[in-house]
């Protein structure tokens, strides 16, 4: 399963992405909602996490 990780706080997207990758799913961390943007129109995901306050665009 891929996942896309939207998440702005390191500290949080940081032990998120690694529960999920130590759990064995493909997990992409982006920090913005462009970037969130940009990666779903490259790759197909089956679960997007997504962070609700968002810089650049809003969750």
């Amino acid at each position: 399963m891929r996942v896309l990780l939207i998440e702005d706080d390191p500290m949080i997207g940081e032990a998120i992405s690694s529960a999920l990758k130590d759990a064995s799913y493909a997990t992409d961390w982006v920090r913005d909602g462009r970037r969130a943007l940009l990666a779903q129109e490259s790759h197909a995901y089956d679960l997007l996490l997504l962070d609700l306050g968002l810089p650049g665009r809003d969750g």
